[in-house]
């Protein structure tokens, strides 16, 4: 059952402290209201049934006039936000974080959308219209804390934009590398912390590569098997990775156990093709033909270390598929630019809300110290949300004379 959103909730203050000084009192009381919703709701997230958990206190047109006019920075918001929650799980300077970048699609039938475009969804293995989103997500203490995302637009619509009046609309053309590259930029990386980024082959490239370098992170990514490599001592020996990571495996290869799975690998230090000088591990299961290629510009790190940093990168692909399914990461109804990026912000930060309810757990609270939490998944998280809004709601009736009694006795029937 899903309470009325009526009021805001005492156990939000913690959480939305940060946000009001941020964008206002006027737009919080949209921004939390909707937050809550996208957070405790199951189904599908539309803004008609937003409008019904708000009892018609907030109108379909006044939530989408919200994400579209009004005038607050979204992605600061989702910044601010798991900087908080990332001081809230005890980093300090010498910790070590995760950066986890990818981007995932969301096909879309709408015709009048901006930013679609015709698109090859690998999940459904079909080509379609729809959105690609690229996402970037920190990793500390087992915790996924994501904090930026950003809709890419084709070379078209940023043509066209530019043409419109609001200079809020036009949009600047960026591939995804470089969205990629920004999200590196923008990740809240306290001074002092360890920062090491984790990607796939798509954005193992010099523009990622070299935003990596500017700020100080190191980074591990999936080299593609076409890729030339140059050993150290044979500059002019140049190998593709096809053939020549699957003869080292084979002579070299050693069985390690990393994260108690044994692997088979291997490691060569050299020069890769648009890259530099990085060190390349090979590793393969056993008994199995297929086999990667990881890269790192950290030539110091064992095969072992290098393979185990680049196994938390699953954190993303499991991020995705939590939103999508219970918090409507693909369910706006928008039609503008700037409505579905905030839109997808919002959704981001509901995962925030989520999460520092379970780290507000006992459970959690006596895990002190560096080592990696085990948090709820998604649904339980949601029933524990929804079951604080209607302790409020109850709490909320108890407060005058003529309904305490009906309040106790209702919350002696959703006693446990």
């Amino acid at each position: 059952m899903l309470p009325i959103i009526s009021r805001f909730p005492p156990f939000g203050k913690r959480f939305f402290r940060l946000v009001r000084k941020l964008i206002g009192s006027c737009h919080f009381q949209h921004f939390w209201r909707v937050v809550m919703a996208l957070a405790s709701m199951h189904g599908r997230h539309s803004l008609n049934r937003m409008q019904d958990l708000f009892k018609n206190r907030r109108t379909r047109q006044a939530i989408a006039d919200f994400l579209k006019k009004a005038a607050w920075d979204a992605p600061e918001v989702l910044r601010q936000q798991a900087l908080d929650m990332l001081k809230q799980l005890g980093c300090r300077p010498g910790d070590t974080v995760r950066l986890l970048l990818d981007d995932t699609q969301k096909r879309k039938r709408g015709k009048k959308m901006d930013a679609l475009k015709k698109i090859f969804l690998h999940a459904e293995k079909v080509y379609g219209t729809g959105h690609t989103m690229v996402a970037a997500a920190l990793v500390f203490r087992g915790v996924v804390i994501p904090f930026h995302v950003s809709l890419w637009a084709p070379k078209s619509f940023c043509k066209a934009s530019q043409r419109r009046p609001n200079p809020d609309d036009r949009i600047v053309f960026r591939k995804l590398t470089e969205l990629g590259a920004d999200a590196i930029d923008a990740a809240p990386v306290p001074d002092g912390v360890k920062c090491i980024t984790l990607f796939d082959a798509y954005y193992l490239c010099p523009t990622v590569t070299r935003a990596c370098q500017r700020n100080g992170f190191r980074y591990v990514g999936v080299a593609k098997k076409n890729r030339l490599f140059a050993p150290d001592g044979r500059p002019c020996d140049k190998r593709r990775l096809s053939q020549y990571g699957k003869n080292v495996l084979r002579r070299e290869g050693r069985s390690v156990k990393v994260r108690e799975k044994k692997h088979r690998l291997a490691e060569r230090v050299g020069r890769l093709s648009k890259l530099g000088r990085v060190k390349l591990v090979f590793s393969r299961r056993p008994n199995e033909t297929c086999w990667i290629a990881l890269a790192t510009d950290e030539t110091r790190w064992s095969a072992s270390t290098v393979l185990s940093h680049y196994l938390n990168r699953w954190g993303i692909e499991v991020f995705f598929k939590m939103s999508k399914q219970y918090l409507g990461l693909g369910d706006y109804q928008l039609l503008r630019y700037r409505g579905i990026e905030r839109y997808l912000c919002l959704v981001l930060i509901a995962y925030l809300l989520l999460t520092h309810l379970a780290l507000c757990g006992l459970d959690a609270q006596a895990k002190r110290g560096k080592k990696e939490l085990r948090l709820p998944s998604i649904p339980l998280l949601q029933e524990t949300l929804r079951r604080k809004l209607l302790e409020d709601v109850i709490d909320s009736l108890a407060v005058g004379k003529r309904y305490r009694s009906a309040a106790r006795k209702i919350k002696e029937v959703f006693q446990p």
